[in-house]
C-alpha cells in the first residue's frame, strides 16, 4: 500500500470574517522522491497566534509551512532511503533528525526570514518606532513525513494528529488522537511557540517515528491546528470530526480543489470557536470510510 498525494486545507474562521481579520493559519504538502527513488510525502499546518503582539503571525505561520516543507525536502531528498523495512537503529537515525537535526534547521531559517520580512514590507511610523521582534511574527508548527516504511512527525505548538481506520464491515472508523499537546501541562489558550527562545527545546517532546506493518488495514493521519479541536466540547466529538473530515477529503489531489472539504470546515468553525482552521491529510492505502454525513 502506498501513501495518496496528502490534501491540506486552511480556511479562515467566522470570528475573522466578522472583525476583517486575514486568515492567520496555513498548511502545505509536497511529494518528491528520495535520492534513491522512495517516494516522500510531507505535510505541515501551523497556526499564527494573532492579537496585538503578534500582529503579523499570518506571515510567520506561511513562512514556517515554507520553510518546514523545503527543509524536510531538501534532507529527505539528498538521502539515500532503502526500499525495504528499516533496522532498528535507522528508525533511531530518522527520530534524532526529527526531534533536533530538521528542528534546527527550521527553527534559524524561520528566524532569518521573519527578520527579512521586516526589513522589507512597508512600515507605518509606530510599526518602525516599535522594532522588530520574533513575538511579532509566533506561530506554531505541526510536520508529518510518510514514507513507505515509516512515517514520523515533529513540531512545537497546539497542533494534534489523529489516526483514523475503518471498522470491517461497518460505515464507522476507530479514530484515535495520538500526538497532541495535551501530555505537557499546558493550560488554557497557552502554547509554545516558534517565537519563544526556547522553542528549539520543546520540538523533541513532540517527535516520534512509527514503522509501518504491511499487513495493516488502511488508515488516514489527520493533522490540524486547535481551531478544529476548540470547536467540540469533547474528544468524542473532535474524533467523529476527523471521521467526517478524513471520509471527504479526495484522492489523487495535491492541494488541489477541495469543495466538500471546505464546506466541512466552514461550518466547523461556523457552529464552533469560530476561529481560524486547517487541515492536512494522508491517507495509507484504499481506506473507505461511510456514512460521514450521518
Amino acid at each position: 500500500m502506498n501513501w495518496q498525494p496528502p490534501v491540506y486545507r486552511s480556511l479562515i474562521g467566522a470570528s475573522h470574517r466578522r472583525k476583517g481579520v486575514v486568515c492567520q493559519d496555513s498548511s502545505l504538502s509536497a511529494s518528491f522522491r528520495s535520492r534513491s527513488g522512495v517516494p516522500i510525502k510531507v505535510m505541515v499546518v501551523a497556526d499564527g497566534h494573532g492579537g496585538a503582539r503578534y500582529w503579523r503571525s499570518d506571515v510567520g505561520s506561511k513562512l514556517a509551512c515554507e520553510i518546514a516543507i523545503q527543509q524536510a525536502r531538501k534532507d529527505l531528498g539528498r538521502r539515500l532511503l532503502r526500499w525495504s523495512a528499516p533496522s532498528r537503529s535507522t528508525l533511531s537515525e530518522w527520530h534524532q533528525w526529527l526531534k533536533r537535526d530538521l528542528p534546527g534547521k527550521v527553527v534559524q531559517k524561520w528566524r532569518f526570514a521573519v527578520a527579512n520580512d521586516w526589513r522589507r514590507f512597508d512600515k507605518t511610523p509606530e510599526q518602525e518606532a516599535e522594532g522588530f521582534s520574533l513575538y511579532t511574527y509566533g506561530s506554531t508548527l505541526g510536520l508529518v513525513v510518510l514514507t513507505p516504511h515509516w512515517w514520523g512527525c515533529t513540531g512545537i505548538g497546539d497542533w494534534d494528529l489523529v489516526r483514523v481506520e475503518a471498522n470491517q464491515g461497518s460505515g464507522s472508523s476507530n479514530a484515535e488522537i495520538i500526538n497532541s499537546e495535551d501530555s505537557l501541562g499546558i493550560k488554557g489558550e497557552s502554547t509554545f511557540s516558534l517565537c519563544k527562545s526556547d522553542a528549539l527545546l520543546h520540538f523533541a517532546e513532540r517527535s516520534t517515528v512509527q514503522s509501518i506493518d504491511r499487513n495493516e488495514p488502511p488508515y488516514a493521519l489527520m493533522l490540524s491546528t486547535d481551531g478544529i479541536r476548540k470547536s467540540c466540547s469533547a474528544d468524542f466529538d473532535f474524533l467523529t470530526l476527523a471521521h467526517y473530515l478524513v471520509s471527504e477529503a479526495p484522492t489523487e489531489s495535491d492541494g488541489g480543489e477541495c469543495h466538500e472539504l471546505d464546506e466541512g470546515l466552514d461550518r466547523i468553525t461556523t457552529e464552533g470557536s469560530g476561529d481560524d482552521v486547517s487541515v492536512a491529510i494522508g491517507i495509507h492505502g484504499p481506506l473507505k470510510l461511510e456514512d460521514a454525513a450521518a
